[in-house]
């Protein structure tokens, strides 16, 4: 077994600590930059005469946003759906992948998604010049670049987690969002799904529930997690247990309140509230429903110590489609009155997977940290446990 792919599967895989990965990511932008004679992306975003953005979903659109005063000569997207080829998205034409391969022009191809497994070989197969973008705009030679520009703080958390297996599933995360080319269509991204575990939310390698349990779902959904935490507290025996559900969405919320009624648990009210600090717009979250529709509304969102009232949480679940930040710091009174378990999904961006994690440890130092990772072969379902240490234990 020898060549530069054995070399890399197998130091990567092999890696145990983050000192071992740096070197092997800046062994990957070396390769990438002779590969497609790029020696500065930014330097060659800036100077690019023609760009084509492949991408026309979300992340896209956070990437286009953050362009529009740079004036980018963006001159098509491309997109694989064919329901968006044909038409015109965000002020520019939607083609298909067909039409990379037939442009005489050989544009820079910016990759603007979350997963772009497969993409760069097939970018390869056409010889032209590539980078993976970042929400805030930024480009790299690899999708998840500013991991590698943040490796302080990801050294730093990586040291903050409270156990082994969150210091394995924080260097996987961390690989399969660099390296997203060791992936099988069966079983998805190989450093994902070495690192999975069950169930979500409620891992059984974590304490379990307890009796009395009060658990605010920030992001009901459809109820789905709030039938999961019902589900645990019966299957434990757990009595005096009570939940509250906050949606973003009306219809989300309605769906999530016939499933509970359908199951025997309609006493749990679910609430309509876009959660934030309480003083930015709703629109500057940028908000979607899981179901592919943007969240739209006036007026400022709502932090959650303003909607508890004299519901006294002891477990926090957030999964509110990037808006937890924000939502933590509206419930800090929350966090310090009661000091909550608290599961915080930190998968829908890649600086979302480090700076929730140290928004806690910076804010609330009372906390343990750990990271699972709840669905083998993806880059979603990423959640940050902070468990209370108990009393008399560090700060």
């Amino acid at each position: 077994m020898s060549g530069p792919e054995w070399h890399l599967f197998s130091k990567l895989a092999a890696a145990s600590d983050m000192a071992a990965l740096w070197p092997l990511v800046e062994e990957a932008f070396a390769a990438r930059s002779k590969r497609t004679g790029i020696a500065d992306p930014e330097a060659a975003l800036g100077a690019a005469r023609d760009i084509v953005v492949y991408g026309a979903g979300d992340f896209a659109r956070a990437v286009l946003e953050s362009w529009r005063e740079r004036g980018l000569p963006v001159r098509y997207l491309v997109d694989s759906n064919p329901a968006k080829q044909g038409g015109s998205w965000q002020g520019h034409p939607v083609a298909g992948p067909d039409r990379l391969a037939a442009d005489p022009a050989r544009p820079l191809v910016v990759v603007a998604a979350m997963d772009t497994s497969a993409l760069g070989a097939m970018l390869d197969g056409l010889g032209l010049p590539y980078l993976f973008a970042e929400r805030d705009g930024t480009v790299g030679f690899l999708p998840g670049h500013m991991l590698a520009r943040r490796r302080a703080a990801c050294d730093r958390l990586f040291g903050l987690l409270a156990d082994d297996q969150s210091r394995h599933v924080f260097l996987s995360v961390v690989i399969a969002r660099l390296f997203q080319d060791f992936q099988f269509p069966m079983k998805g991204n190989l450093f994902t799904d070495r690192c999975t575990s069950h169930p979500q939310y409620f891992p059984a390698d974590l304490p379990p529930l307890r009796a009395g349990e009060a658990y605010v779902d920030c992001g009901a959904f459809d109820g789905d997690s709030l039938a999961g935490f019902a589900a645990e507290a019966l299957r434990l025996g757990l009595t005096g247990w009570s939940a509250l559900g906050v949606e973003a969405d009306a219809g989300n919320a309605d769906r999530a309140r016939a499933n509970l009624a359908a199951l025997g648990l309609g006493h749990i009210p679910v609430r309509e509230a876009v959660l934030g600090t309480g003083r930015e717009g709703v629109g500057a979250l940028h908000l979607h429903n899981c179901l592919g529709g943007v969240i739209e509304g006036g007026g400022d969102s709502t932090a959650l110590d303003d909607l508890l009232g004299d519901f006294r949480p002891s477990f926090i679940k957030m999964d509110i489609e990037g808006a937890e930040l924000p939502a933590l710091a509206g419930a800090r009174r929350a966090i310090l009155a009661e000091k909550p378990r608290l599961a915080i999904c930190t998968y829908h961006t890649t600086a979302e997977l480090i700076d929730i994690p140290l928004f806690l440890a910076d804010n609330f130092p009372f906390y343990d940290l750990y990271l699972r990772h709840h669905r083998g072969g993806s880059l979603w379902e990423t959640v940050c446990y902070a468990l209370p240490r108990p009393k008399g234990e560090g700060k």
